[in-house]
């Protein structure tokens, strides 16, 4: 790994950038990488994922309730094997990101557009950290290629359950379900159709 010296002001003007206790010098200057590459193109750079560095002492975890609200965890799941099902039952993380990011957008909190240490948003790394339980509950299948993430056959059932419940009613069924009221009814409960 390079080595660089910087000035005294200069690491003062990096550590603002920083999270204390969370962020190490090379996800501080990543954070300032990205914003200078966003002002400079007009969107956050492609996903060049930022190593931690393995030398730097772990980021100790925020106590419950400091900081910026954010969603649970499993508050992604759903989501993403809905996304997964809808690319034919596999993908990979190329596709997922930024499908997985335009659904949950909407419902994304504070917390969840922060940088951890990886140099990820938060709620990315929550969807990876979801990945690997529906890998455990057997929903997504553990023998993938690498980067490519597919619906087990309880992932599959899970998804076509729960996309049938919210099917609305056929638009017949509705209009039976309604009752008739007196000779002016326009339906009749016969399903074979009008009277």
């Amino acid at each position: 790994m390079p080595v660089i010296r910087i000035s005294d002001e200069t690491m003062r003007r990096l550590k603002t950038w920083a999270e204390p206790l969370e962020d190490t010098a090379e996800s501080a200057l990543a954070k300032v990488l990205n914003a200078a590459e966003t002002a400079r193109i007009g969107r956050p750079p492609p996903d060049h994922p930022v190593r931690r560095d393995p030398t730097a002492s772990k980021p100790r975890a925020r106590p419950k309730g400091d900081g910026p609200r954010k969603l649970p965890q499993k508050a992604f799941r759903q989501p993403l094997l809905e996304i997964i099902h809808e690319f034919g039952g596999s993908a990979h993380v190329r596709q997922l990101r930024p499908a997985m990011k335009e659904r949950v957008e909407p419902l994304l909190l504070p917390g969840d557009r922060e940088l951890v240490s990886t140099g990820d948003e938060r709620w990315w790394n929550a969807t990876c950290w979801e990945r690997n339980a529906l890998v455990r509950e057997g929903y997504l299948r553990p023998d993938s290629p690498r980067g490519t993430w597919a619906l087990s056959d309880k992932g599959i059932d899970h998804v076509a359950n729960s996309l049938r419940i919210r099917q609305p009613a056929p638009f017949v069924e509705h209009l039976l379900a309604i009752p008739d009221v007196g000779d002016d009814a326009d339906f009749d409960r016969d399903p074979s159709g009008f009277r």
